[in-house]
């Protein structure tokens, strides 16, 4: 079994420790924040119903019926019932109003 040797000059081993500590406690709290960003808490996922979505955006349930057979609107089953992610129908009405107004 060989055995790598490494020579440091021009520092004392109390430097290099300090160093070396100051080096690592920097690498780890780079990978804590990195870690804490993955594990962070996501909001829950609020559904609402189809007579719900219709008030959210303003029309008739047909419309909400059309819209999802098309595809501008996407629905969820949920066992036995239909249901709708609030974030969607909010994102849909805030990119409407920027198709809108160009």
């Amino acid at each position: 079994m060989s055995k790598i040797i490494t020579q440091v000059h021009g520092i004392s081993p109390e430097e290099l420790r300090e160093d070396l500590r100051r080096e690592i406690k920097q690498d780890l709290r780079e990978e804590l924040q990195a870690f804490s960003k993955l594990f962070a808490p996501k909001e829950p996922t609020e559904w609402i119903t189809r007579q719900e979505a219709a008030a959210l955006i303003g029309v008739s349930l047909v419309s909400i019926h059309n819209w999802t057979k098309v595809g501008v609107i996407q629905a969820h089953k949920i066992g036995t019932r239909i249901r709708f992610k609030r974030s969607e129908i909010e994102n849909i009405l805030l990119n409407s109003n920027k198709r809108a107004s160009k």
